[in-house]
């Protein structure tokens, strides 16, 4: 009892936190500074003085107006038929503040965690609609900085390390630690120890971190398939299978048969065995009905026979 009571505080205390931060937000129209955004120092979300759907106008005196542009297919904070602003066009990006699409970035130039859309690939690279964030040989916003990804064996580079924070199901906060390179993935990685891009090793060999693997995923000291890898199955698996489920569907056709011919001979002997018992029966009665037959013509005899003596 004393564990669920510590949980619903602690539930209390999010939802009322959470509900005081979205109170100060102003809407259209609101005052708001640009002075005063920042991340959230667990989730690493923007925060402004704005709420989800409105941007903040400038640094000073600036207002609360309606975001010009989305990141997300499905931006958070608009409901089911509410309009949503456009995405970018292809060269351009949209801001974690939605105040408008803007060119890609050059690299050097600075930009907003996480979002590597923002900077310019390098020559040559075509970056496809469902940009990854694991880069092959695009670029990366690293350190709040545009680099290009495309560190090899032996070269220089520079890691990022972001600590998340979340909570479970018993509210409980939950550590995430994210680590990224500028090193072309997924064949290097950057040793975190002397920053240079080395190899990255195979599955079943052993790994220090996630990006110590190519497959991006180190379970118990060795590199194993993430868990979002589709499963293979092999050619001889499919004959195997195929030939079980041949085999199962003949004996289910032999056991029929072998219930069905078994069925039928227990039917023919039940009529057999009952015709039996129908002609004994009447070759029974005929033979009471002879037998009073008989009886009957002595009867008759008897009675002459005393006749003549008289």
């Amino acid at each position: 009892m004393a564990k669920f009571f510590g949980i619903l505080s602690r539930f209390i205390v999010f939802c009322i936190f959470s509900t005081t931060v979205y109170t100060l937000s102003s809407t259209e129209g609101g005052p708001c500074s640009t002075t005063n955004d920042h991340l959230d120092g667990e989730t690493h979300k923007l925060i402004t003085d704005c709420t989800d759907k409105f941007f903040c106008s400038g640094i000073v005196n600036g207002t609360c107006k309606p975001k010009q542009c989305r990141r997300d297919e499905f931006p958070f904070g608009y409901g089911h038929k509410e309009p949503v602003p456009p995405l970018c066009p292809r060269g351009t990006f949209c801001p974690d503040e939605g105040s408008g699409c803007v060119p890609w970035l050059s690299v050097g130039k600075p930009c907003q965690l996480n979002r590597d859309e923002q900077c310019i690939p390098p020559p040559g690279f075509r970056r496809n609609a469902n940009y990854s964030l694991e880069s092959s040989s695009g670029s990366i916003c690293l350190n709040s900085t545009c680099l290009y990804a495309n560190g090899t064996a032996g070269l220089p580079c520079k890691i990022e390390n972001t600590t998340y924070t979340e909570y479970d199901s018993t509210m409980l906060k939950v550590v995430l630690n994210v680590v990224r390179d500028n090193c072309k993935d997924p064949d290097f990685y950057c040793d975190p120890g002397i920053l240079i891009c080395e190899h990255t090793v195979g599955i079943g060999l052993p790994c220090s971190f996630d990006r110590n693997c190519r497959s991006h995923h180190c379970k118990g000291g060795f590199c194993a398939d993430p868990p979002d890898t589709s499963l293979k199955v092999a050619p001889w698996q499919y004959a195997v299978t195929a030939l079980l489920i041949v085999a199962a569907m003949i004996a289910i056709c032999a056991i029929l048969t072998l219930l069905h011919q078994r069925h039928r001979l227990e039917r023919s002997k039940e009529v057999r065995d009952y015709y039996n018992e129908q002609i004994s029966l009447r070759q029974a009665i005929i033979a009471l009905h002879s037998a009073a037959a008989d009886g009957h013509t002595d009867e008759k005899a008897f009675k002459r026979s005393v006749d003549r003596v008289r």
